[in-house]
């Protein structure tokens, strides 16, 4: 049974990327079978594995267009094996016309959900990392996801952070777009737990979210 889970975080800087690539390697090692969607037109996960998002053809862009403008398209032509054993469907700048696009799109928010369900039997992890924002790609990974991780800065105030993208998680869900969307975790990133900074932070988000949602130890 695949597992789809979105890394998502409205703000940038965060380590989403970070989180997906450590996440997807991982999973690789334990022989698990793994797709790495880049859905953020910065491509950064795309450059971090060694591809230039200015370069590669075809890629998640001409996927979503293609299922946008209602035309045959076979989303297997965008995957590529990385040198870390996992695959990827990665992002080019031209991504950010896609969420324009899907304004007037029927069924908007269910377009990427779509064009998984071709090759959702594949693979056992299928991993979204998602643009900084709220738009309608970051709403068509939650859409199509099974659970989302949120990525947390340690840094001061940073629950505060948290709580848009856990806005859109609810509204997703009330919405039913995708009620049984269920949330991973929190992980703090670019923590250094010798630092008293990192055990406020940590203090902090337990206290603000710890009750219903799990915190990963950093």
């Amino acid at each position: 049974m695949t597992r789809i889970i979105a890394i998502a975080m409205q703000k940038g800087g965060v380590g989403k990327t970070t989180t997906a690539i450590n996440l997807a390697a991982a999973l690789t090692r334990l022989g698990q079978r793994v797709l790495a969607i880049d859905l953020d037109p910065q491509g950064n996960l795309t450059q971090h594995i060694g591809f230039d998002p200015d370069q590669i053809s075809p890629t998640v862009y001409d996927s979503l267009k293609a299922e946008v403008d209602g035309l045959d398209g076979d989303i297997g032509d965008a995957i590529y094996e990385t040198a870390e054993g996992f695959h990827i469907l990665p992002s080019q700048p031209e991504l950010s016309l896609v969420e324009v696009a899907l304004i007037n799109t029927l069924s908007r928010e269910r377009v990427l959900a779509t064009l998984l369900e071709d090759i959702a039997d594949d693979y056992d992890f299928i991993l979204i990392d998602c643009n900084p924002s709220l738009g309608l790609l970051v709403i068509n990974a939650l859409t199509a996801a099974d659970g989302v991780i949120v990525p947390i800065q340690t840094e001061y105030l940073a629950a505060r952070g948290a709580f848009m993208i856990l806005s859109s998680i609810e509204t997703v869900r009330r919405k039913k777009l995708n009620p049984t969307l269920e949330i991973e975790g929190i992980i703090l990133t670019m923590a250094d737990t010798r630092t008293l900074l990192t055990q406020d932070v940590l203090t902090a988000v337990n206290d603000q979210f710890g009750e219903n949602i799990h915190i990963f130890d950093p």
